[in-house]
């Protein structure tokens, strides 16, 4: 074809299958950050497993256009097979050169994105007689709702291309992806510099939509959290959900569905569409909202466990930040004094395969940093899942750690820190397995970790030690029990509380050994 260069930058080089028919999508980009956002929900929602999918930009003089922003895009493409082009190309019009490659490249499908308040009947009409009757017209809103889909109604039919007198013909310009080390260097750095964000232009079609909001410097973790959770969501591992839903399903946020307040969120108990409940934790502003969320929704995702917290969904919107998971019926604390004995020794052992886990099966391994009666939920069988993944960590490399090493932030609560980590900020299992010993003894007494009067604020901890040391153990065991409970499984649970709580990290037991010693007593 006259003036059309026959290179194209090919950003991911995919296995392609031959017996699979394929569609051609193109999809119209602009340099604003909405513009990848709604690719990003394209690419999740409408593009199927081994889809051609061609993004055409058409830029103006004075625009510019970093086709590096859309590495981003790669992890999607992977997981669904997606053969993935850009294209930039300069032109006068942005809606007959989207026309033109839809014929040029027989595309059955043309999407492009516009404002939550819509899309004028008039830019509809222009579009649909650009278009094939072989080619749909998809419009797709920053929320990722697809607010229409027509035919094409061009009489000039899809076999071949239009012919373009050679004055008229747009230089188009390629790019090709060399070296992946470049890739991986760029997908780092996908945001453009602020000088660049404020040069871009509003081109045709946006005048057109009559968007006017003006174009702001892009917000990197608001970028990354849309892009992360989006994988997740096609890897089928979480849902998104907006504010409007979960508004409906709280009734407006009621105070009489408030089921837990913490130092970093509140929870909401809320009631699906379908009928199912669920709890929702809204967090609270941080100088990372974006970055918070995206952290906690990505390691819920990734661990799979009975008796660890089981994430549903998420919501980032200006509004609230918010995760959903499923719905228990309290937490450890609320609940400490109801349990008997055996339920009691079922809450130590569950949430002891649940750190084993999360120490033993990841490598590195996770620390949650913040085991907690509170943060220890209970089905309605009792069964024990450990929430509250905020502040867990992947562990450094045992050569990275010395006791000089201070993390950005403290995590956890005063009563559970493990002495290493209040005084020096060095974090290893071993501070997990700390605060599963102040669990322990909670468990065995009844007590909270921090007994507050109105005098002062008494340690468990301490208070446990003296006896221990004393040889008084037969004190620490809770009244409320009334003495029904096993003697030997209470012996072995004040054993571990005590291996557990030695202030020498080194010296404490792993997770895989505590877990032997309630299975295995003769161990």
């Amino acid at each position: 074809m006259a003036g059309k260069a026959s290179r194209e930058w090919k950003v991911f080089p995919i296995v392609k299958s031959k017996e699979e028919k394929k569609r051609t999508i193109i999809v119209g980009l602009k340099s604003d950050n909405y513009s990848r956002e709604m690719l990003l929900r394209f690419l999740h929602k409408v593009v199927n497993p081994r889809d051609n999918v061609l993004a055409i930009h058409v830029q103006e003089p004075s625009d510019t256009f970093d086709p590096n922003t859309f590495y981003i895009h790669e992890d999607i493409c992977q997981a669904k097979q997606v053969d993935f082009l850009v294209k930039v190309c300069n032109g006068d019009s942005y809606i007959s050169e989207l026309g033109y490659q839809v014929r040029v490249n027989y595309a059955t499908i043309l999407a492009v994105g516009c404002s939550l308040s819509g899309i004028k009947q008039s830019v509809v009409n222009d579009c649909l007689k650009e278009l094939p009757p072989s080619c749909s017209f998809l419009v797709m809103d920053n929320s990722g709702k697809i607010v229409l889909q027509r035919q094409g109604t061009s009489q000039q039919g899809s076999i071949y291309a239009p012919f373009r007198h050679p004055l008229s013909s747009l230089s188009e310009k390629s790019y090709f992806h060399q070296q992946r080390a470049a890739s991986q260097l760029r997908k780092s750095l996908t945001v453009p510099s602020s000088s660049t964000a404020s040069s871009i232009q509003q081109t045709d079609i946006t005048a057109r939509y009559n968007i006017r909001k003006a174009v702001q410097v892009p917000d990197l973790w608001a970028e990354e959290v849309s892009h992360g959770s989006l994988i997740l969501e096609a890897k089928g591992l979480v849902r998104h959900f907006t504010f409007q839903e979960l508004s409906l399903a709280t009734n407006n946020f009621s105070p009489e569905m408030v089921i837990g307040v913490g130092g970093h969120s509140k929870v909401y108990r809320a009631n699906l569409e379908d009928g199912q409940a669920v709890a929702v934790k809204i967090l609270k502003e941080t100088h990372f909202p974006a970055e918070d969320l995206l952290h906690e929704v990505r390691i819920l995702s990734d661990v799979k466990h009975e008796n660890i917290i089981q994430i549903i969904g998420y919501c980032y919107s200006k509004e609230m930040h918010a995760i959903v998971c499923n719905l228990l019926i309290g937490s450890l604390k609320q609940n400490l004094r109801l349990l008997k004995w055996n339920e009691r020794m079922g809450v130590a052992v569950g949430v002891a395969k649940a750190l084993e886990y999360l120490h033993h099966s990841f490598n590195p391994p996770i620390i949650h940093r913040d085991v907690k009666s509170s943060n220890i939920l209970l089905s309605g069988t009792r069964q024990p899942q450990l929430s509250d993944f905020g502040g867990a960590m992947v562990n450094q490399s045992s050569e990275q750690i010395s006791a000089s090493t201070k993390p950005s932030k403290v995590v956890g609560t005063f009563g559970y820190l493990a002495p290493e980590y209040m005084m020096y900020g060095k974090v290893d299992e071993k501070v997990d397995v700390y605060s599963y010993g102040v669990v322990l003894l909670e468990l065995i007494t009844g007590q909270e970790a921090i007994h507050t009067n109105e005098a002062n604020h008494e340690s468990l901890v301490l208070w446990a030690r003296s006896l221990l040391n004393s040889g008084l153990c037969e004190r620490l065991i809770d009244p409320h029990l009334s003495g029904d409970y096993k003697r030997e499984e209470m012996e072995i649970m004040i054993s571990v509380a005590r291996l557990c709580l030695v202030h020498s990290p080194s010296r404490r037991p792993t997770m895989e050994m505590i877990l032997r010693l309630f299975q295995e007593p003769e161990y």
